[in-house]
């Protein structure tokens, strides 16, 4: 099947090019500094990893509330879980999926959750900028780094506020072959996005996404002290992982594999850390992150019956 295959190739990529990574530059030294990796550190990390899917989760579950929506917090993490292994495939795929699953399983049209997705992505992404900037502040970057932030930020909300280019945006979207498919009623489509972008609703929504990105960038963090690296503090960290997963959902590749990783060398690199080390420790805290949370999801799958529908939503 095509999507099958696209995944066993995301996936395969991934390795060669993580391979290429790691092995390339000096297979004996990427070998002893993996070894030196302090496994103690492992757990901590995972948990830090778990735990900042709780306001996300919360964030979903308050969005689909906000649209009355209403399913068990259970299942709806369940979906949640769900949505993360579809992050690493291309964004079609990954935008669609947990409208499909709540519609397959409950029979909620995707009308009134497409939109949902949409603006949760544009929160966490919202999150991350505001993260990032306050991280850069901290490590006292350019400037200019500072307002590009801003002026995404201004962009985002212009969008989101200014009722005609809101309007513009969106039918633009639903117009292309992709999403038309998926949004039969303009006007349904356009007030669940309105419910779910009012200040009170925004600004919880943003906070929450702030409190993920702070959380797994801990996690980045503790990643570092594994392998006994101090010469960063922790917000240092945060600005660089959260800089580069922006940098890498810009590139529009999935999940922005080889230039998140390629961002976090870099700038682990302008830090004093040695290319070598860089290297291990992009990879890791992607392995870590991305991909323990995609293995998640994948188990979620199982709860939420997706393995069950894949055909027919194919079809569709």
């Amino acid at each position: 099947m095509r999507f099958d295959k696209t995944i066993l190739l995301i996936i395969i990529g991934t390795i060669v090019l993580y391979a290429i990574f790691l092995f390339v530059p000096d297979f004996n030294l990427i070998q002893e500094k993996i070894s030196n990796f302090k496994i103690n550190y492992l757990p901590l990390i995972l948990l830090l990893v778990s735990a900042s899917w709780i306001p996300v989760i919360l964030k979903w579950h308050f969005l689909l509330r906000t649209c009355k929506i209403e399913i068990p917090l259970g299942k709806s993490m369940a979906v949640f879980l769900s949505g993360m292994f579809f992050e690493v495939t291309p964004g079609k795929i990954g935008i669609l999926m947990k409208s499909q699953i709540l519609k397959t399983s409950s029979n909620i049209p995707r009308t009134k959750t497409m939109p949902i997705v949409l603006v949760e992505k544009v929160y966490d992404l919202i999150g991350a900028v505001v993260a990032s900037i306050i991280g850069i502040i901290i490590l006292g970057m350019e400037p200019y780094f500072i307002i590009i932030g801003i002026l995404v930020l201004t962009a985002i909300f212009f969008f989101m506020y200014y009722t005609p280019a809101a309007e513009l945006f969106f039918k633009r979207i639903t117009k292309a072959k992709f999403f038309s498919k998926y949004v039969s009623n303009m006007s349904e489509f356009y007030q669940t996005i309105q419910k779910s972008t009012n200040v009170k609703i925004a600004t919880i929504c943003i906070l929450l996404a702030v409190v993920y990105w702070f959380i797994v960038s801990a996690a980045a963090y503790y990643v570092l002290i594994g392998f006994d690296i101090h010469v960063l503090d922790y917000l240092k960290v945060l600005a660089i992982y959260t800089t580069s997963t922006l940098l890498g959902a810009i590139s529009f590749i999935p999940a922005g594999i080889g230039v998140t990783e390629g961002t976090l060398t870099g700038l682990l690199t302008l830090e004093g850390i040695g290319i070598s080390t860089a290297l291990i420790l992009g990879i890791m805290i992607r392995l870590l992150t991305l991909w323990y949370s995609a293995f998640i999801g994948f188990i979620a799958l199982k709860f939420t019956g997706a393995f069950s529908f894949k055909k027919d939503f194919l079809k569709e």
